[in-house]
């Protein structure tokens, strides 16, 4: 038997707590922590340029990082989860 890999089991909890809490389609918003410097804003945004969202930004006091919130109507968990495995592939973003 294959053992679940920790992400996979985080990623199932949050889809089962997704599916309790909320009546689908729903609104979620998204908080994210990523370098000032570099490109990840901008990646982090093409994520969700298909998607019909809100998206604030704010700058960190000392301008070394910035604040990005995305706000939207989703169809479903899965959609969900997959922003949020893509998002991890952006280098030193920090996901709340």
């Amino acid at each position: 038997m294959q053992k679940m890999a920790k992400d996979d089991a985080f990623y199932l909890r949050l889809r089962e707590q997704l599916l309790e809490t909320s009546r689908w389609p729903a609104s979620y918003m998204f908080k994210f922590i990523v370098p000032t410097l570099g490109n990840a804003e901008q990646v982090l945004r093409q994520l969700f340029e298909k998607n019909d969202v809100s998206i604030a930004v704010r700058a960190s006091s000392k301008g070394k990082y910035t604040s990005v919130s995305v706000s939207g109507i989703f169809d479903n968990p899965d959609v969900i989860i997959e922003k949020y495995r893509l998002a991890a592939k952006i280098p030193n973003i920090i996901q709340l």
